[in-house]
């Protein structure tokens, strides 16, 4: 019996049809996946609280502000992702931009900031489900949930990639939905207006650009509909379409329940900044308590669609690296029938359930890991948005010859509040748990230049070819 998956020869050329399908995917999924990765839903039943804290009634112009400077680095992305459409995106982008050490780089960063989402996805989910069963008088083992939402997951990014995009873009949206539901809610109750959140003359600077800083990492997520790119149907410009897009959307999210978050709390913005379950206090305080089973189901239905988006883009980012040389060849293997890179599927899926196990074994908090692994993901994202920021000017100049006054400006606006941001999470250096997954963020990506330093000295005919073939993938 032949097998069903198709692996790379020894020089790297995978058999006739045996790739990435191309033409799977329409805008709307694409644009579905890349709003899946992001997560608004979270932004809404968690972590606005911490922008609250520290911004108060102006809230929903932070989101506002950094949603403006995160399109910036959106375009500069998806200038990249129309002169290099990749199934590795920043990874190959930033090797032909900049040199393959910059695209190992940020491929490392990459997977392991995509890997610390992953991992928490099901158990997030699982914690909110947990919830939403106890508002209903049920009761079911969080583990359970958990290993159920990861298992699915898994098996929809494995057997159809279409599949599996369509289905996380229905259950972001069902999210998505019900979390607007309540803001509207408070709006008839309260009505549009809010004098409050238009006073400007008492903002904390320092409180509000702090809060600017917590909200970059809210938009996290929307370059990874450009490791779908080998898979998109339609003209050229459907990923850089849906990177834009995707901010856009996300950002109109983020400004309308930071507004009505605030307003549902009757401007109380120091218990809003202190409740680590605001929809559901908000849905209380207004009279409709049956609707917090509903925020608790969207965060859980969020958390399974984070989980699709993110084993299809960690897998094609693996894939890609496999593919040029980076990474063992075998992760390079695609199905025969489903054209999914089915072995990087299953190493990423074996991962989730070996987690779910792990935090149901050992009793761990959900939320004290989910923070730790957050610190992990953010510092990714902050390394390949500061890379891509600087790359974008410089490849288009290498394209056409001269210096793009537009990227240009985007990168003199935005690279240095990326680096700010980065900075503030090394100094003063944390201290505690959060100091320890700095250093091991830290160590985990500079193991990714040694290996490369050592690959390149031990095999440099093999890094020539690494080179070759990213220059012209």
């Amino acid at each position: 019996m032949p097998s069903l998956i198709k692996s790379p020869t020894s020089d790297g050329q995978l058999p006739d049809g045996a790739g990435l399908r191309s033409g799977r995917l329409s805008f709307t999924e694409v644009l579905g996946h890349a709003v899946a990765n992001i997560t608004p839903s979270a932004m809404a039943a968690a972590t606005v609280s911490l922008v609250v804290a520290n911004a108060g009634a102006l809230s929903w112009l932070v989101y506002l502000v950094v949603g403006v400077l995160m399109l910036l680095v959106a375009g500069q992305v998806a200038r990249l992702a129309r002169a290099a459409p990749a199934a590795g995106s920043l990874f190959v982008y930033l090797s032909r931009a900049l040199h393959p050490v910059a695209g190992i780089v940020a491929g490392w960063a990459m997977v392991g900031g995509y890997l610390g989402a992953l991992l928490a996805a099901p158990v997030l989910g699982a914690a909110f489900a947990a919830r939403a069963l106890a508002l209903m008088h049920l009761s079911m083992p969080a583990w359970v949930v958990g290993m159920t939402l990861a298992l699915v997951a898994w098996a929809l990014a494995v057997r159809d990639v279409e599949l599996a995009a369509r289905y996380g873009l229905i259950v972001e949206s069902f999210s998505i939905a019900c979390i607007v539901a309540i803001g509207l809610v408070v709006l008839v109750r309260h009505g549009v207006s809010d004098p409050v959140q238009f006073k400007f003359g008492g903002v904390n600077r320092h409180g509000f650009f702090l809060a600017c800083m917590l909200t970059v990492l809210a938009y996290g997520g929307f370059e990874t509909a450009g490791n779908l790119a080998r898979e998109r149907r339609g003209s050229e410009n459907t990923v850089p379409r849906a990177i834009l897009l995707s901010v856009v959307v996300v950002g109109v999210f983020f400004v309308f329940m930071a507004y009505t978050e605030v307003l549902g709390f009757g401007n109380d913005t120091v218990l809003l900044g202190r409740t680590t379950a605001p929809l559901n206090l908000i849905a209380a305080r207004n009279g409709v308590a049956w609707l917090a089973v509903f925020s608790d189901l969207a965060m859980t239905a969020a958390a399974f669609s984070a989980s699709i988006a993110t084993l299809n883009s960690i897998s094609r980012v693996l894939y890609s690296m496999a593919y040029h040389g980076v990474l063992p060849r075998a992760l390079a293997g695609v199905h025969a029938r489903h054209h999914t890179p089915v072995p990087a599927l299953h190493l990423l899926g074996a991962a989730m359930v070996v987690f779910v196990t792990i935090m149901a074994v050992g009793h761990l908090s959900v939320l004290a890991t989910l923070n730790l692994f957050g610190i992990f993901t953010a510092m990714g994202f902050l390394v390949i948005y500061s890379l891509a920021s600087v790359a974008a000017p410089l490849y288009l100049r290498k394209l056409t010859g001269r210096l793009p006054l537009g990227s240009l400006l985007a990168t003199l606006v935005g690279l240095p509040v990326l680096l700010y941001v980065l900075w503030g999470n090394l100094y003063p250096f944390p201290s505690a748990a959060q100091g320890v997954v700095t250093v091991l963020f830290l160590v985990y990506l500079a193991s990714g230049v040694v290996v490369f330093a050592w690959i390149h000295r031990r095999y440099p005919e093999r890094v020539a070819a690494m080179v070759q073939g990213l220059a012209g993938d």
